[in-house]
Parts: C-alpha cells; structure tokens; sequence
C-alpha cells in the first residue's frame, strides 16, 4: 500500500509542474501584451492626417473667438441673460481651450492664438454697440455663429484620423448645439422683454 501511494504521488506532480509552468508563461505573455499597450506608437493616438491640423486651426480659432465674445458680453451687456450667457461662454470655452491645449501638447499640431478675421470685425461692430442694441445683435450672432461652427466638429467627427481630436469633436459638438440652445432662449427673452 505504501507503493501506491508514492507512485500516486509522483504522478500527481507532473501536473502541478505543468500547471505552474503554463501559468508563469500565460504570465509572462500578459506582461508583454500589457507593456507593448503602453507604448505611444499607436498610429491612431499619436498621428493627425492634414484634416486633424485643419480641424485644431478651426477649433482653437472658435474657441478663442467664444472667449473673446463672452468676454465682450460681460463689459457691454445689459441684460442678465446676457451677462449669464457671457459668463457661461467665458468658463466653458477656457476649459475647452486648455483641454484642447492638453491634447495637442508636446505634438507639431499648431493651435490659432487669434480670432478669423470675420469674427474679429463682427467683435470691433459688437463692441460699438450699447444696451438692448447690443444684447440682440450679440445673442443673434451668437445663434449664427455656433450654427456655422457645428459643421467644424461634425467634420472632425467623420474624417479625422485620431481618435483623441475626434473624441474632444464630437463632446465639443455637444456643447456647441447646447450653446446655441442657450442663445435662443435668451434671444426670446429679450424678445418679450421688448414687448
């Protein structure tokens, strides 16, 4: 009986030697996998196709644009819809800007530090303006501004090449249609406020 038994054991540590060895190589090639994932050189995440560039161009330059409005509503508006509108621009766009920053930073993606020259006059005419003349003309550019800027992250959204712009395109979208929301309340605010 005592053979069996020692038979019985040297047969059942084959298995555990198998069973040990194979979890150390299933280990092994985890490592692996798990340190080749962390490498930056994922073609999606680190390269931006000329539709990626253009789109950093056009979205830093609404962006700054935004501020630069939300700014002027706040040193010319006259109606606290106004004034809330502009500081909601103001907070929301700044931290669009520094997440957009984020992403491009330590890349050769080049942001705008200026406006377009069209929304630079449409700023010099606001900025002429006083009053209930300014809120309307402010909150009416304002609609139509951010109706022509949804075609800049819907653009991204379908054609960009990495997954982070598209990604920052498609949350920025979301407040641009939120925004204008925003603006046509305010604008029918106005409206009966002038009734």
């Amino acid at each position: 009986m005592r053979t069996n038994n020692i038979n019985q054991t040297s047969t059942n540590k084959f298995p555990r030697k198998a069973k040990i060895t194979g979890a150390l190589m299933l280990s092994a090639f985890c490592l692996v996998g798990m340190t080749s994932c962390e490498d930056n050189d994922d073609p999606i995440l680190t390269t931006y196709n000329q539709q990626d560039r253009n789109f950093a161009i056009a979205s830093s330059e609404n962006i700054n644009a935004q501020i630069k409005f939300g700014q002027l509503a706040l040193d010319k508006g006259e109606d606290d819809s106004v004034l809330e509108y502009g500081t909601m621009l103001l907070s929301e766009n700044s931290s669009s800007k520094t997440e957009l920053e984020g992403i491009v930073n330590g890349t050769d993606v080049v942001l705008s530090k200026e406006v377009s020259s069209a929304m630079n006059a449409k700023f010099d005419e606001l900025g002429t303006m006083s009053g209930e003349d300014f809120d309307l003309a402010f909150i009416n550019y304002q609609i139509e501004l951010l109706e022509n800027s949804k075609s800049v992250y819907e653009n991204q959204k379908d054609n960009g090449e990495n997954n982070t712009l598209k990604a920052f395109a498609d949350k920025t979208l979301d407040k641009v249609k939120d925004h204008k929301l925003d603006a046509a309340e305010v604008k029918a605010e106005l409206l009966l406020e002038g009734i």
